[in-house]
């Protein structure tokens, strides 16, 4: 079993472009333009290419210091040694970037990551290299791995907070909203609010123990 996780908003207290933001005073523009596209309200790949525009020039140190000051989310650590000792294999599909994607599976153990990466001259972001991992790359990502690791999409759980999350939760067998934006929690089997990752436990712990065609009624008798 497969446990797909998405990086800002879920496994990181924090989106990585508006913290861009402090450094160069647009945090409120790249704040606002990271709120629409999580919310679904702009196209990913155009809000990636907008924000973009606004950190473009930027150092990759830089950029780099900032991902590391980034907080990654309470009970992230304890969820995903939960999952392992579940017998289940976590893994990172996000379409935001290695520079901070990389350093949060190497700090939780995690093995397999896909995000997008930086395309960067002379030390500077310039763009970012293609293709880009948008919400149907995501989905692709999840159904290419799961059949790579050779485990059903039905025994896949997906869990995300974002409009690009949408179309890998919908493959899943089990689609968690964390924290999610309106779309994301009409579209997810399950809603889970709250500052604390380990809340999406439970959910979890009953799907390992139930049969796909079991796991959603028994998720109605959770709480």
């Amino acid at each position: 079993m497969i446990v797909a996780f998405d990086l800002e908003g879920t496994l990181v207290d924090a989106e990585l472009f508006p913290a861009l933001g402090q450094h160069n005073g647009m945090e409120r523009t790249l704040d606002e333009i990271t709120d629409m596209a999580m919310s679904g309200d702009l196209d990913f790949r155009a809000s990636l290419d907008m924000r973009l525009g606004l950190v473009q020039g930027m150092s990759v140190e830089t950029v780099r210091e900032v991902a590391e000051n980034l907080s990654i989310s309470r009970g992230a650590v304890e969820t995903i040694l939960i999952v392992k000792r579940l017998g289940m294999i976590p893994i990172i599909i996000t379409g935001g970037f290695c520079v901070l994607a990389e350093r949060v599976a190497e700090k939780l153990g995690i093995e397999y990551v896909s995000c997008n990466r930086f395309k960067i001259e002379d030390g500077y972001i310039t763009g970012v290299v293609e293709p880009v991992i948008t919400g149907r790359e995501k989905a692709k990502k999840l159904q290419a791995l799961a059949s790579w690791l050779g485990v059903n999409l039905n025994l896949c759980i997906a869990v995300g907070d974002g409009a690009n999350d949408i179309e890998m939760m919908r493959i899943a067998g089990l689609s968690i909203a964390y924290n999610g934006c309106e779309r994301v929690i009409e579209e997810a089997d399950v809603s889970v609010t709250g500052k604390d990752l380990t809340l999406i436990l439970p959910y979890i712990e009953k799907f390992v123990h139930a049969s796909p065609e079991q796991g959603r009624v028994l998720l109605n008798q959770i709480g």
